[in-house]
């Protein structure tokens, strides 16, 4: 099982920006677990076990209350500073409905426009 060090510094390799989302109510979550933050090509999830890199992995999303079942590829993978049973887990889409890169990123979009108004 390969878990990352937590480091700091490094290139920036995203090609969307990641958007927090809160422990409750965002506009995108994950069934049976916690997304920390989402893009329009991924997301970091706090798991309760480390996840092996490079394992292709099923997840059902709820994307503004719709069921989305999607394929994601781990990127990476370190220990929260939370405990022995806290992992960030870094995810990269590789299988989303038609459009659902588009349609995601859109929504982000949005949720943040609306979350900088209040």
């Amino acid at each position: 099982m390969t878990v990352e060090p937590q480091t700091t510094g490094g290139a920036d390799r995203r090609r969307s920006p990641r958007v927090p989302m809160p422990p409750t109510g965002g506009p995108v979550s994950v069934v049976g677990g916690r997304i920390l933050n989402v893009s329009a090509h991924g997301m970091m999830i706090e798991s309760p076990m480390a996840l092996e890199v490079e394992s292709v992995m099923p997840f059902r999303l709820l994307v503004a209350g719709e069921k989305w079942d999607v394929k994601c590829r781990v990127a990476g993978c370190r220990r929260l500073d939370l405990g022995k049973r806290h992992y960030a887990v870094g995810m990269e889409f590789v299988q989303l409905p038609e459009g659902g890169s588009e349609r995601l990123g859109a929504l982000l979009a949005d949720y943040e426009e609306r979350a900088a108004d209040k």
